[in-house]
């Protein structure tokens, strides 16, 4: 009888397994072989800024893919917070997705924590070359803009004494800007007050009193995730804000200096489509975008009661009316 079991058993497994050979390869076979290649996307938050370069990648990736190939996109758009953005890169990394496109710092870090061998692709990224995003599997582009002319604008519309930068610990990026906004104020005996914004409460406990004579708001998908309740604050005292990401409801932000995520778009999307074709991501190099827009609101520094500079409205490449 045992004998006999034995014999069952045996049988058993190897029924079974001839019945799921076929199901392992083909889960273990890529994507492009079953014709359609999985994209894990994690946005660092709902932020206007990351959702124009999605836009353009989706655009693009659609003519870039080879002829006949498909390609389905896995959004994550968590708050950009460590744990939250840490969950989402897991998520996809589970999912077992073909390759990892990361907006912002906050969702790049996250996902190379993870140390999985997908494939990432970044973009959105200010500065990347201070972030030490290495390792053979990642590849991207960002964007470096002159705060230092952004600063010098700044000036020209009233005295500035003291600035109050705002900005989020939680992001290395945006931690950066206000290092390098702190030796150029430094520079020009202007003081620094830092305003560290990691969640909504930290905004309603904004003291208005003893403000400074500006708000320079850093590219921190944190503050502009929380944007419209920042404007509804500092916008009682009447003094302008500048930024390094654009004001897509044009409604606050008086000048700012950006670059167009339409183009971070458009070449993340040529990474990602090298990489699908079997190109490895050490083979292409990262590129940083140093063009920059300036946009003047002019609008809303009337409605300031700003002194309004004539070579800012001939030098800015939009200007709000």
């Amino acid at each position: 009888m045992v004998f006999i079991d034995t014999i069952k058993k045996m049988f058993r497994s190897t029924a079974v397994f001839t019945f799921l050979l076929p199901f392992v390869l083909i889960f273990h076979l890529p994507a492009l072989s079953a014709g359609e290649t999985r994209i894990g996307v994690v946005m660092s938050g709902n932020v206007p800024y990351y959702n124009e370069i999605h836009r353009e990648l989706v655009t693009t990736l659609n003519n870039e893919m080879p002829s006949g190939e498909k390609f389905t996109i896995i959004l994550q758009r968590p708050f950009p917070d460590p744990i939250a953005l840490s969950n989402a890169a897991r998520k996809l990394i589970a999912t077992d997705v073909d390759l990892i496109i990361a907006y912002g710092s906050p969702a790049t870090h996250a996902v190379l924590f993870e140390k999985s061998n997908i494939p990432v692709v970044y973009a959105g990224v200010y500065n990347p070359d201070g972030e030490n995003f290495s390792g053979p599997k990642v590849t991207g582009c960002g964007y470096k803009v002159p705060i230092s002319s952004l600063l010098r604008y700044l000036k020209n519309f009233k005295p500035i004494t003291t600035l109050d930068v705002i900005y989020s610990s939680l992001e290395k990026d945006s931690v950066r800007q206000t290092e390098e906004l702190a030796v150029l104020a430094a520079e020009q005996d202007i003081r620094l007050q830092k305003i560290n914004i990691r969640s909504r409460m930290d905004i309603q406990t904004i003291s208005l009193q003893d403000r400074g004579d500006a708000f320079f708001l850093t590219g921190s998908a944190v503050v502009f995730s929380y944007l419209d309740d920042l404007l509804a604050k500092t916008m009682e005292l009447e003094h302008p804000l500048i930024s390094v990401l654009p004001d897509h409801k044009e409604e606050g932000i008086i000048l700012t200096l950006s670059h167009n995520p339409s183009i971070q778009g458009k070449k993340a999307a040529e990474m990602a489509a090298r990489i699908i074709r079997g190109e490895q991501p050490s083979e292409i190099k990262p590129e940083v975008f140093r063009n920059s827009e300036l946009v003047f609101n002019l609008r809303e520094a009337k409605k300031m009661g700003l002194t309004i500079p004539i070579n800012l409205i001939a030098e800015a490449t939009r200007v709000i009316k």
